[in-house]
């Protein structure tokens, strides 16, 4: 038995469906005179692909301060029956209605203003493409109308705004967020 060389392996290892049991894996001709290709490519490989165009990932600047509203606010979301069961679920139905507002009843929002030091940092979220593309139509929108917020500085209004919202459904305050988020709320 001739053992195959490390480029015939490492080939074989990224044609492999990762499902396949070990077994079969071993079964393969080992000849290093042809590298071996996959016949067809694995369902489960083409269902991750399909899963991953639907969403996109978005990073928003947020101070500390932001973040942590923004965990209380999605707490006491869910605290009074909200749909959200993830953070980042939180923040896509954030973005989601402040694009349903106008460029108008945005631009009454307050600003945010830019800090002396750099304080926050970027978070990133998955969402669904289809909330991104309606987040950059609302901040063309805002820009046709005289107001040219960046993406995160749109999207920090929105969680803003959302914020609000939890504190007002709340009576007026937030809960304390734990330092780490669970990944999914379970009623």
């Amino acid at each position: 038995m001739t053992r195959r060389s490390l480029r015939d392996r490492n080939r074989a290892a990224i044609a492999l469906d990762p499902q396949t049991p070990d077994h079969e894996h071993q079964a393969e001709p080992s000849s290093s005179a042809q590298p071996s290709t996959p016949k067809t490519l694995a369902p489960t490989r083409k269902a991750a692909t399909a899963a991953a165009s639907t969403t996109a990932r978005l990073g928003i600047y947020l101070t500390p301060e932001e973040f942590t509203d923004a965990k209380s606010g999605y707490l006491a979301d869910w605290s009074n029956g909200g749909e959200a069961d993830t953070f980042a679920r939180w923040i896509a139905v954030a973005i989601e209605s402040y694009a349903a507002r106008t460029p108008k009843q945005r631009a009454s929002a307050p600003p945010r203003r830019r800090a002396e030091e750099r304080t926050g940092s970027t978070r990133s979220f998955n969402m669904p493409t289809d909330t991104v593309a309606r987040m950059r139509a609302a901040i063309r929108a805002d820009q046709q109308a005289g107001r040219w917020p960046s993406a995160s500085a749109w999207c920090g209004e929105a969680i803003n705004r959302a914020v609000d919202q939890a504190r007002t459904q709340n009576r007026g305050s937030l809960p304390t967020p734990p330092p780490r988020l669970p990944n999914r709320l379970v009623r």
